[in-house]
């Protein structure tokens, strides 16, 4: 009936064919993105990924899907990546932010802007500088951007980024109270930079604020392409992706959307349904194409006689059409006049997209007339004009067009719009995006055709620029490219003839090299540099980045040993003492000289202003690290060079490390006190400094010595701001060590065993996902204990999955760091001693003990050390009668009782429970009651829930051997419940066996 009266009839005759935006054919693929939508609101951690040939809609799709997601109250962003314009950092991403700060401008009411603008100023402060680099239409949220200042004060400026984007888009859904929907067309040309950032988002954001939509065409990425790595890595850590399989229209569909095209009945089409489809396959864009092409060459016609859409139909079928799209429409291109196909050829050198400012450029500059041209392309449909953008109505269009130049004279346009717009670049410092398209036109061009030397210094120097602006958007990948295109503009002599830009070239390639964590190419940079470099101080940045690549990579004794040579060259040699009396002896020396030094005093210290005293304080604090993972002896050594530099040349912010570790290593020997002082001044000077580049590792270290004086439940709490401070600095590395210690600190502290699974879940998958095995490796023994204690069966799937494989890789970290061996000792021999294993408690014991080394700074691992070791002990005496284990339990106990005599929250009960022990097996048995219920008191009134479980059961068993029965069965069910309260299920479970066993409890 919809045929019988059509009222535009009139219309049609005047204006010719035209072609409307329905969508057909799509039903269940819109369907399952609906799907996949709703389970995302209902907590569901999964994202849609639309694939299929070019032409078959997926971009339509998503759009359709759109419309269903602002219909239902939610938020749609959405960008495009382009094969020709992936010289700009996170294309994508960037415009649809973008976008969205337009959004609130215009619509701030609706979208709640004044929220979201409060929310962003109190969370980034001056951070926003780094985001508003990236996404510039956010300075009019949060203000005028020249008022904000960034600062080379990070770790990884890329980590940096995945971190405040991820807090932008966090910001965006809890203050507009809205879902967001991010589409990205096109993943198949994604840059590897914005695929880490879509990871993050996935891995980090809440499913019910933010659903991920990727498109790419079909047959254009091989399984080594970074889209497929990101979707394998976060299947692995539970995000599934929804693959939408986009195909070609079926021979019912092409006639329903031909009826509809010509408003006539589908009886009546299908004649001509049936050839359309025979010629294009079912592919939309080419079946449209067809169409319009038929229109223009009088096969298909308005008859206003029938008042109806005529054609003929015998010379349709035997027109010549070529078998795939791109070929037609290269067909449809020649049919255009020369100045119209000239000017889509020329557009098609800049991509997708291109902004009319750079039209303007080349029309001004190197006088030639496109915009008529173009918006006649715009009439045929070639073109889409949307506010100041020409885009291509299709990619294949704009392929189309590019492949009809031969690769020379592209490389002709190329260079030629390229130094064009180089030299209007040259007039406008602040205009990024002209400077980037600039630069790759330049890159995509004939180098050979650039002889003259200060050209190619010229070009260069624009590419080191390029690169500059990548890295400060932390796109360190491109950054990279950029540089190693500048580097391949100088001449063959050009450490001779231009070494300033030359070393500045290799410097920043270096930087970005390791960023990327693309050790080989650091490798190849490095010799050049060290080969080229005039002085060795010139040399000192690629050495450092060799330095911290060896660190990363777990080669902790080669990064030592390089980095000692390196600061021999600068003059500091480090002692190698032959003894723990000659260290400790030289930590009296800095003792003694700091003693005369208020607080006040060093922190208003002279500056240090030595560049290359500066360099060595990087290179000493790299080098501390690498001596702690490997339990070093002389660890201390390295900290007391970093004091002696800071007191005799001035203070840096690096300085507030050497003041962390020398406090912890004071706490460790026994000066607790004093050492909280130095701990506290290094967190005074990261603030003084705004330091946040050694933010993390100080907060990581300080809090193991701050648990020595104040409560434990309220100190470990400062982790969790230490794994905030190092995201921000993009810093994994100790982001990965404070979410190791926090969750450690959480086990023993006494918090419920269920909510530190769930805490353990989180840095657990931050540290895979970032593969920080060194930490991994000791935070795998601590879910083992967690499981025994829980029962493994009552683990959630995710964590039983981790749980079962820590396996070979485990094994394989362990033997390069000592440290992590230890703790996989300690967690046994816990393991069998709070389940009563007495086959194996003496060995797992032995093996604990016997496993020494020097561990001056892990102050989190030396109390429960001390406490289980301390326990074991004398648990083992009463049963061996080893005098051994005795004396080593009471050296535990005296141990424990002077810490107590600095935090009693912390450390009171557990000394009373060593010292119950103790009593018990000196038979000295009304001491050893008030020991016992002096631990059960401490522990309760100290919220050690756990701590008063165990003692509780050991009460247990010592009021059992003196035969006290009624009073052991008291401590027993105490104990049951207590562990019941821990979460510790299936401990409370093996005590109440044991109960039963004894009691005859029915």
């Amino acid at each position: 009936s919809k045929f019988l009266h059509n009222p535009g009839i009139e219309k049609i005759s005047v204006s010719g064919l035209e072609l409307n935006n329905s969508v057909y054919g799509q039903e269940g693929e819109l369907s399952a993105l609906k799907e996949c939508y709703y389970c995302s609101l209902s907590q569901n951690k999964e994202y849609a990924i639309i694939t299929g040939p070019s032409g078959t809609g997926k971009t339509v799709l998503a759009h359709r899907f759109a419309d269903c997601v602002v219909a239902n109250g939610g938020v749609f962003l959405s960008g495009k990546y382009d094969q020709l314009q992936q010289a700009a950092p996170f294309s994508a991403i960037a415009s649809a932010f973008n976008e969205y700060c337009n959004m609130l401008v215009v619509h701030a009411e609706s979208l709640n802007a004044t929220a979201v603008a409060s929310g962003l100023r109190e969370l980034f402060g001056h951070d926003a500088f780094h985001l508003v680099s990236v996404i510039p239409n956010l300075s009019m949220i949060v203000g005028d951007s020249g008022g904000l200042h960034g600062k080379e004060d990070c770790v990884d400026a890329q980590e940096r980024l995945q971190y405040l984007l991820c807090r932008f888009v966090e910001i965006i859904s809890i203050s507009t109270k809205k879902p967001l929907i991010l589409f990205l067309d096109d993943l198949q040309w994604a840059d590897r930079a914005s695929i880490a950032v879509i990871k993050r988002l996935l891995l980090t954001l809440s499913a019910s604020r933010f659903l991920f939509v990727g498109s790419y065409r079909e047959g254009e990425m091989n399984e080594h392409h970074h889209v497929w790595n990101m979707m394998s890595t976060i299947s692995d850590l539970g995000v599934n992706a929804r693959v939408i399989q986009m195909s070609h229209l079926n021979r019912d569909v092409v006639n329903d959307m031909i009826s509809d095209m010509l408003r006539l009945s589908p009886r009546l089409t299908r004649p001509l349904a049936d050839i359309a489809y025979h010629k294009t396959k079912g592919n939309p864009l080419f079946l449209k194409r067809l169409m319009i092409s038929l229109s223009k060459d009088g096969l298909l016609r308005f008859s206003l006689s029938r008042r109806r859409w005529v054609w003929d139909e015998e010379k349709i079928q035997s027109r010549k059409i070529p078998d795939d799209v791109a070929t037609f429409l290269t067909s449809a291109i020649f049919k255009l006049s020369p100045d119209v196909q000239n000017a889509l050829c020329t557009l098609s050198c800049f991509g997708a997209a291109t902004d009319e400012a750079v039209i303007d450029v080349l029309e001004t500059d190197l006088g030639v007339n496109l915009k008529n041209a173009l918006e006649y392309a715009v009439s045929e449909g070639f073109l889409e004009k949307v506010d100041r953008n020409y885009q291509f109505s299709h990619d294949r269009v704009q392929e189309a067009a590019y492949n009809m130049l031969g690769f020379e004279h592209r490389a002709e346009m190329h260079l030629e719009y390229g130094i064009a717009l180089c030299l209007r670049t040259a007039k406008n410092d602040n205009d990024d995006s002209l400077l980037f398209t600039a630069v790759n036109q330049i890159n995509r061009g004939n180098l050979s055709a650039i002889s003259d030397s200060n050209h190619r210094s010229m070009i260069a120097s624009l590419n080191l620029q390029a690169g500059k602006k990548a890295m400060s958007m932390s796109d360190f990948g491109l950054a990279l490219s950029f540089f190693e295109h500048g580097s391949s503009f100088l001449c063959q002599n050009h450490w001779n003839d231009d070494y300033d830009l030359s070393l500045e070239l290799f410097d920043c390639s270096a930087k970005c090299a390791y960023a990327i964590g693309d050790h080989m190419r650091l490798g190849e940079i490095s010799k050049q540099v060290l080969s080229g470099a005039r002085s060795f101080g010139d040399k000192l940045n690629v050495l450092y980045h060799s330095v911290s690549s060896l660190f990363d990579a777990s080669l902790m004794n080669e990064a030592i040993d390089k980095g000692f040579w390196v600061l021999s060259m600068l003059g500091i040699n480090l002692p190698r003492p032959s003894s723990t009396d000659e260290i400790l002896s030289l930590i009296e020396e800095t003792r003694s000289t700091l003693r005369g030094l208020s607080d006040g005093a060093l922190l208003n210290y002279k500056l240090m202003t030595d560049s290359t005293k500066i360099m060595a304080m990087k290179f000493l604090s790299r080098i501390e690290m690498s001596l702690v993972m490997t339990s070093c002896d002389f660890t201390p050594i390295v900290m007391l060079q970093m004091l002696k530099l800071s007191l005799e040349h001035g203070i840096t912010p690096i300085s507030a490390v050497g003041f962390v570790y020398f406090g912890s290593v004071l706490v460790s020997i026994g000066h607790i006190e004093e050492g909280y002082r130095y701990v506290k001044l290094a967190k005074k000077l990261v603030s003084q400094f705004d330091a946040k580049e050694v933010a993390g590792e100080v907060i990581a270290i300080s809090t193991q010595a701050i648990g020595y004086i104040e409560p434990m439940q309220s100190a470990i709490e400062f982790h969790v701001l230490g794994h905030k401070s190092a995201l921000e600095a993009g810093d994994i590395g100790f982001a990965s060590m404070n979410c190791s210690l926090y969750i450690s600190n959480l086990l023993w502290s006494g918090l419920n065993l269920n909510q530190v699974q769930k805490e353990f879940d989180k840095a657990h998958s931050f540290m895979e996902q970032h593969s920080t095995w060194s930490l991994l490796v000791i935070t795998g023994p601590l879910l083992q204990s967690i499981g025994k204690l829980v029962s493994v069966e009552e683990l959630p799937l995710f964590q039983e999955r981790k749980y079962q494989s820590l396996g070979p890789m485990a094994e394989f970290h362990r033997e390069k760091n000592p440290f992590a061996t230890k703790i996989f000792y300690l967690h046994n021999m816990y393991q069998t001693f709070i389940f009563r294993n007495f086959d194996r408690l003496e060995d797992t014991a032995d093996e604990f003990i016997d496993f020494k080394i020097q561990t001056w700074t892990a102050l989190n691992t030396h109390n429960v050390q001390c406490f289980i070791c301390g326990l074991v002990s004398f648990l083992l005496y009463r049963r061996t009668n080893k005098n051994v284990w005795f004396e080593r339990g009471s050296e535990f106990k005296l141990m424990m009782k002077r810490w107590s005599e600095c935090s009693e929250w912390n450390f009171l009960h557990k000394f009373h429970l060593l010292e119950a022990e103790e009593h018990f097996c000196n038979k000295r048995l009304e001491e050893a009651k008030l020991s016992y219920d002096a631990a059960v008191s401490f522990s309760k009134k100290h919220k050690f829930v756990n701590d008063e479980a165990l003692a509780c059961e050991l009460a247990g068993y010592f009021f059992l051997e003196i035969g006290e029965r009624s009073r052991s069965l008291e401590y027993f069910i105490d104990a049951h419940e207590k562990y019941h309260e821990w979460g510790a299920t299936a401990k409370a479970t093996s005590v109440y066996k044991y109960v039963e066993s004894i009691f005859r409890l029915r």
